[in-house]
């Protein structure tokens, strides 16, 4: 090591650190793109373009279970999630590539084990029947299509997603999970690529979601609506 090398940024690690701070920052860096979640829970709210939910059910064991519920016009609106949580022994990894003359070179692959009570990459989204078909009609709305006369998925049907967590803090003993996180829709059985952001805030007991990128629009509303089937 030279003489200066402590004085030179060190590279982003993924995973949460002992803390259970996840996207840690390079010294002097501050996070862009809304409030922190990882910051003051009372700062962490949705902004405008975000469709919130209050967490009308929480349990944190085995699994992470969140009922989420709204009223849109005039009618009550939600959904449910499901969290794979690690029992201490899960693992993660993520492989950190460069670009090379003849393609990408894999530069680096980072792997940790996932602490206990901690989010894995597994997410169900669960629907709650005609409450969901409210959710699906206010999206509908939101991104400019005229509201269609099929339902969501019938009640307890699940769509199995990939959970990336992006920025925040988890403390399981304390019961505090305020993060930003990325929903991952596959493309498996024909159905279209989608991702969307999710965030949850346990301590204002809110969630709420928005959009990546509107590329995705019809990727959510055709996996969230009854014609997709369960999966």
């Amino acid at each position: 090591m030279g003489l200066f090398d402590w004085l030179k940024p060190k590279p982003p690690t993924h995973g949460p650190t002992p803390e259970g701070l996840y996207g840690e920052l390079p010294k002097g860096a501050r996070w862009v793109g809304g409030t922190d979640p990882a910051g003051d829970p009372e700062d962490f709210i949705p902004g405008s373009e975000a469709y919130v939910f209050d967490i009308a059910e929480w349990r944190w064991d085995k699994q992470l279970w969140i009922d989420a519920t709204t009223n849109s016009a005039g009618s009550l609106a939600g959904f449910g999630l499901v969290l794979g949580l690690s029992d201490g022994g899960n693992t993660d990894a993520v492989e950190v590539w460069e670009k090379g003359r003849r393609g990408p070179i894999l530069k680096e692959r980072q792997e940790w084990i996932i602490p206990r009570g901690h989010p894995t990459r597994e997410l169900a989204l669960v629907s709650h029947g005609e409450r969901t078909t409210q959710v699906l009609r206010k999206l509908e709305r939101c991104f400019g299509y005229e509201p269609l006369a099929h339902p969501a998925l019938p009640e307890k049907t699940a769509v199995i997603c990939e959970l990336i967590m992006l920025r925040g803090i988890v403390i399981p003993d304390e019961g505090r999970f305020t993060a930003r996180m990325k929903v991952v829709l596959p493309d498996k059985h024909g159905w279209p690529y989608g991702e969307f952001f999710l965030n949850v805030n346990s301590v204002r007991k809110q969630i709420w979601v928005s959009e990546k990128s509107n590329e995705y629009r019809i990727a959510i509303l055709t996996r969230i609506s009854h014609v997709s089937g369960a999966t």
